[in-house]
């Protein structure tokens, strides 16, 4: 099964992920969660959170 990007969220905290992860679920969405890597800086959105829509194989 393919996937189509949605959109991109911004978390600050796992707890935040995790929420989003829940939300998106419900939502019918596959997620896929990136970590910012800064070294030595504050980031206050560390975390992407892309979120995409299932699309069967030969379906546009």
């Amino acid at each position: 099964m393919n996937k189509k990007l949605v959109k991109s969220v911004r978390a600050a905290s796992v707890e935040e992920v995790c929420e989003r992860i829940r939300e998106a679920h419900n939502l019918g969405f596959m997620v896929l969660v990136n970590q910012t890597n800064v070294a030595g800086a504050y980031n206050p959105n560390l975390y992407i959170v892309d979120l995409f829509m299932p699309v069967k194989e030969g379906a546009e």
